[in-house]
């Protein structure tokens, strides 16, 4: 039973949808008004949305590791607000509440992309509920021992990204789809309850993350080149041996030299901080049940 459900929105200052979304249900609470299970709203870090940036000192949605939370030593305005954000609707291992929902944006043309860390039956029938009745939804995994996102403070969780939107913006095609995600995962979850959940597809595919390609820089680590237009606006489509990635500002090309793969959040406006130009995953199928 799942009986008390948070969405969150803003875990990134920037990304406007999801904090717009939150205001839309506690203007208009009829929208969301599940029958089994509470409903919460959070906005993840209110200074960063007040300043228009991803974040202030440390990117929030890596900073819920365990290791992170119980250090003393971690300073600055997001460790401080993960703390906050574990003590009111955790504690991570042991949360308060049941699931968490976090809405977030993508520069990146990828359409719906659900994001799981974990594949029980509950995550993948989840997952399966909401691609059986929207287009363009593609499902990823980013597993890891001690996970960093806001939203593990929860046993169950999913990450909802909707691109493309420029960063500081809303844009109407993304938010209707994210509010149509959000109100698919309400409904799942309804049905969860109730032991009403129609049969789930067979199996399910989903890109499993494993790399990131950083940006091409000199020997002082300035970037010296581009994603090359060759692979902009491909995410979520495979990238071969050979093809090129990069156009360099001396007017070379680079060219990838590793397995095929599929890539994603290609050129990501919120990466280049980090200097990562995409993310590398493989497809594998997952049977549900």
């Amino acid at each position: 039973m799942v009986n008390k459900v948070v969405i969150v929105g803003g875990t990134h200052g920037n990304e406007y949808t999801g904090v717009y979304l939150l205001e839309k249900y506690h203007e208009y609470p009829h929208l969301l008004k599940p029958k089994t299970f509470e409903l919460e709203y959070l906005l993840a870090n209110p200074e960063a949305f007040k300043h228009n940036r991803r974040y202030l000192d440390r990117d929030l949605n890596r900073s819920f590791k365990q290791s992170d939370l119980k250090d003393p030593l971690l300073s600055g305005y997001e460790n401080a607000r993960a703390k906050e954000i574990n003590d009111q609707l955790g504690p991570k291992g042991d949360a308060r509440v049941d699931m968490i929902i976090d809405l977030h944006t993508s520069t990146a043309p990828m359409g719906v992309n659900l994001v799981l860390t974990q594949t029980d039956t509950f995550h993948l029938m989840l997952v399966d509920y909401v691609q059986q009745r929207m287009n363009d939804v593609t499902v990823t995994l980013e597993k890891q021992q001690d996970h960093h996102f806001l939203m593990t403070v929860a046993d169950r969780h999913v990450l909802v990204e909707v691109g493309p939107v420029p960063q500081g913006q809303l844009k109407h095609e993304v938010f209707e789809k994210t509010e149509q995600a959000v109100q698919l995962i309400a409904e799942f979850i309804e049905h969860y309850n109730q032991h009403r959940l129609p049969q789930p597809s067979e199996s399910i595919d989903i890109y499993e993350y494993f790399g990131v390609m950083y940006l091409p820089t000199d020997p002082l680590g300035n970037i010296c080149g581009m994603v090359h237009k060759n692979i902009q606006d491909r995410d979520f489509q495979l990238l071969k041996s050979g093809e090129p990635i990069f156009h360099l500002f001396n007017g070379e090309d680079e060219f990838f030299e590793g397995e095929d793969c599929t890539i994603s959040f290609i050129n990501e406006a919120a990466y280049y901080d980090e200097k990562k130009a995409f993310s590398m995953s493989k497809k594998q199928t997952y049977h549900i049940g």
